[in-house]
């Protein structure tokens, strides 16, 4: 008898298909967006390199790499972008990555009807992760794809290169006048530590630091972000460190100002940041043959 139901029951489910001219055909593919927004500037330089650029119609104020997306259209900053603004572009895409400050903005966007892809992005894995996901929201997610193979190709060679040599002390300073450092966990701390080099700070997030408590933690290397990357030569960050000479990293002269801000942005100059660090760090370690 169940053998008998169970013919039955899939008799019935055949005749219901053939009546009804099968399954339901799948939704057609939702077209790859051709106007897009991006509220943060990580997330443009993503957009170019995924060779996008020519889609992007509006960035923010502080959108300046790569140069060509100076050119677009301005919507305002990462903290307050004009919504008026986004809407009158049109956008069929907009990419942000959250914080609190453009929650309200981004809110009234989704309010607005316009598609908006929140993409986080502050660790290296987020970083590969915000690739694929605007890669995906654009509709090319195998550029995505091909894009975090090379940078992960390009850390790992560097990781090969150093992994014979002693780790450096490092602290990784992100504004000299306070004293505000990378602590363990960001991105600057992880591409430090790609690149072989060991965070002297063990807190989380960006702490406030004292100079006694520099001292205490003697680096052999201090790292300098520019403040001023649009006009400054460097000159205000050395200053401020120059004068603390009971700094070992200070006394042996090994204090570095970085030319520019590839180890503060999570997008795809990431592997650029760790091969520059690791050549500061370590300017003995051969390259790898397989670079």
């Amino acid at each position: 008898m169940p053998e008998l139901t169970r013919r039955v029951s899939l008799l019935a489910t055949l005749c219901l298909l053939i009546s009804c001219g099968g399954p339901p055909p799948a939704a057609p593919p939702e077209p790859a967006p051709q106007r897009i927004v991006s509220l943060t500037p990580a997330l443009t330089e993503i957009l170019f390199a995924l060779d996008l650029g020519d889609r992007v119609v509006g960035v923010t104020e502080y959108c300046d790499r790569p140069p060509e997306a100076k050119s677009r259209p301005k919507v305002g900053g990462y903290v307050n972008p004009s919504v008026e603004a986004v809407i009158a572009l049109s956008p069929d895409l907009i990419v942000v990555s959250p914080g609190p400050g453009n929650r309200d903005a981004v809110q009234a966007m989704g309010r607005a009807r316009l598609r908006v892809a929140v993409v986080p992005a502050e660790s290296l894995d987020e970083t590969f992760a915000a690739i694929e996901k605007v890669a995906d929201s654009a509709g090319r997610p195998e550029r995505g794809r091909e894009l975090v193979e090379r940078l992960r190709a390009r850390i790992d060679a560097v990781g090969r290169r150093v992994a014979s040599r002693p780790r450096v002390r490092t602290l990784f300073s992100v504004q000299a006048d306070p004293i505000i450092a990378a602590g363990r966990g960001t991105l600057p701390s992880q591409l430090l530590e790609a690149a072989g080099g060991l965070n002297v700070v063990d807190a989380g997030r960006y702490p406030k630091l004292g100079i006694e408590s520099v001292v205490q933690l003697a680096p052999e290397v201090v790292l300098q972000s520019r403040m001023d990357m649009a006009g400054g030569d460097g000159s205000v960050e050395r200053a401020a460190w120059t004068r603390w000479t009971a700094i070992p990293a200070i006394a042996k002269g090994r204090l570095v100002v970085l030319p520019d801000d590839a180890a503060l942005r999570p997008g795809p100059r990431v592997a650029d940041a760790v091969e520059q660090l690791a050549a500061i760090l370590h300017p003995e370690a051969p390259p790898d043959r397989r670079e």
